[in-house]
């Protein structure tokens, strides 16, 4: 059985983070591990939540970890909840020699999440450097390139996002959420040996809280089964596709992604 470790918050309330990354993970057959960044009362959408910062916990758990013997096929890292925890992260990857899949959430339309500050997107991108796959969406990748942000995101504007964040321990870069048309939205990524992939669907009016989360959790499964970069990437899109289809009303407390497991389980 393949393992992965997830370090990202625990929200109490909301279905984003590890409330959507360990039961996805677990559905697709694999053993997940994981290390809370944080815990929140709710995700950050949610007003004036209540958040309790694990920087200090990070390194004493990853020492037991090592002590105990634990390894890992790959590390999927989410939100952080501060600057500090990327040095912290980091050192965890260099404890356990595994591919790292990084999904830099941090924010979205343009603007930054409630309580990230620019030290935040510095520390993330120094991070981003040491992943093998980096999943932003139009906004993270944006602010980690170093471009201005375009709502309306053309192949120029798109190659010139993966060209930056690929780098030399990066293969893979995955931007989500991009727009190739006013009602279309989908995903472009870029892999060193197989150059440019990119998928488009019909862009769903109802917004949810987490479907990144649930595409980077599909996304990281599917890689460590063995499945290509644009399979993986495709097979995530397929399945937050679903998840908002089967939630017609905008709702601050996330997607209806449980339903959807077992279709998930069947494409596997």
């Amino acid at each position: 059985m393949k393992r992965i470790l997830t370090i990202q918050d625990l929200s109490c309330v909301g279905r984003c983070s590890l409330t959507v990354a360990l039961p996805i993970l677990s559905a697709m057959g694999i053993s997940c591990s994981v290390l809370p960044t944080a815990v929140l009362s709710t995700h950050t959408g949610f007003p004036e939540p209540h958040i309790r910062s694990l920087t200090d916990d990070i390194e004493p758990i990853c020492d037991h970890l090592k002590k105990i013997g634990a390894s890992f096929d790959a590390i999927l890292v989410g939100y952080l909840a501060n600057p500090e925890q990327a040095e912290a992260v980091l050192q965890v990857m260099e404890t356990f020699d595994c591919p790292v899949i990084l999904d830099p959430a941090m924010a979205d339309h343009g603007k930054l999440y409630s309580g990230i500050t620019e030290e935040h997107v510095d520390a993330i991108r120094d991070l981003s450097s040491m992943a093998e796959v980096l999943i932003p969406n139009v906004t993270e990748a944006a602010m980690l390139a170093g471009v201005p942000y375009q709502e309306q995101t053309d192949g120029q504007y798109l190659r010139m996002m993966l060209d930056r964040l690929c780098k030399v321990k990066t293969k893979t870069v995955v931007i989500t959420g991009t727009t190739p048309s006013q009602d279309t939205t989908g995903f472009a990524g870029i892999h060193k040996e197989e150059g440019m992939f990119s998928y488009k669907a019909t862009r769903r009016l109802n917004r949810q809280h987490g479907t990144g989360d649930m595409f980077s959790a599909v996304f990281a499964g599917a890689y460590v089964l063995g499945h290509d970069p644009m399979e993986s990437a495709e097979l995530a899109a397929n399945f937050v596709e679903r998840v908002l289809d089967n939630t017609p009303e905008t709702t601050p407390f996330g997607g209806n992604f449980e339903t959807e497991l077992p279709w998930l389980w069947q494409q596997l």
